[in-house]
């Protein structure tokens, strides 16, 4: 996909169970990231039946911002894979980005992803919590040797030299 030939449009999907506190915060992250950088975007909200009113939140956030943030709720805890597989069957742009609502992927990476995908012509961008720069915060050491573990074996299955496989912050080409 040659992005230099025409205008891009980003669909940020983020999925959400219980993240009421941290939705507007991550919808404020996005548009300053978006405007400071002139980019035509989106916000898809997946909710998986959050007991904290996550969805009434993002009702909120979808009146302030009709055209710009769409929300889809599901009827319970679906997962994060199925979360994002509903989300690009809402996603009108080009582009798709993956990340988290919880705070853990901050927007302003973004920019950057989106100018490794100019230069090389990826189809896909990932973050990476395991080069310098990278990380994860509030994780015990069982989470981390988990995480490790699964990326290891990934690894090894698909023969890949990507330094995160299991990880959940990237942009990719939107081939619906």
């Amino acid at each position: 996909m040659d992005s230099t030939k025409q205008k891009n449009k980003y669909s940020v999907l983020l999925p959400t169970y219980n993240e009421r506190e941290n939705l507007p915060l991550i919808v404020k992250f996005i548009f300053d990231m978006a405007e400071k950088n002139n980019l035509d975007f989106e916000i898809v909200i997946i909710d998986d039946n959050s007991e904290d009113k996550t969805a009434e939140v993002a009702k909120q956030l979808q009146d302030l911002y009709p055209k710009k943030i769409y929300l889809h709720q599901r009827p319970g805890k679906l997962g994060l894979g199925s979360a994002y597989q509903d989300g690009i069957k809402f996603a009108s742009g080009n582009f798709i980005v993956l990340m988290d609502a919880d705070l853990s992927h901050h927007p302003k990476y973004l920019p950057e992803f989106i100018k490794q995908q100019q230069l090389t012509n990826a189809d896909i961008v990932t973050g990476t919590r395991y080069r310098p720069g990278g990380g994860v915060v509030g994780w015990d050491l069982i989470r981390k040797i988990t995480s490790r573990g699964a990326n290891f074996l990934a690894k090894t299955m698909l023969g890949s030299d990507c330094s995160d496989l299991t990880g959940s912050f990237r942009l990719q080409f939107n081939h619906q």
